[in-house]
């Protein structure tokens, strides 16, 4: 962590093998950052083998919903009351009335013809 070797009880009894002595600071700083920027690589493709694996573990048990226009959703919006228990609050707000669907992953849902529309991600809704 600090750029050098810990020396630990075992070293210090059957002594440690001595180091390649470093001439000057500049020479010791570039062989930390050498060390660093190759254990920053490393690090970034064993992250990159976790990320593909998780991601299929995930796509094992999602399951992709299609909402049209015109449907009744309810939007996911937990709000806090004071002196109410948690199990007894209202999760889910609506029904809305989907609009649009903006992207793969945005719907617009409107309360009411006169409310303001918003737009929301698909997993925010539920169908009603």
């Amino acid at each position: 962590m600090l750029g050098r070797e810990v020396n630990t009880p075992a070293d210090i009894v059957y002594g440690l093998k001595d180091p390649e002595p470093l001439t000057s600071y500049d020479d010791f700083v570039e062989s930390v950052r050498g060390k660093m920027s190759t254990a920053y690589e490393i690090v970034r493709q064993n992250l990159g083998v976790v990320a593909e694996r998780n991601k299929r573990y995930y796509d094992l048990r999602a399951r992709p919903t299609s909402f049209s226009v015109g449907q009744l959703v309810y939007y996911f919006n937990p709000r806090k009351h004071v002196g109410r228990s948690e199990k007894w609050q209202r999760k889910y707000a609506g029904p809305f009335r989907e609009e649009k669907v903006l992207s793969p992953v945005n719907l617009l849902l409107r309360k009411s013809r006169k409310s303001k529309p918003f737009v929301a991600h698909i997993d925010k809704v539920k169908i009603c």
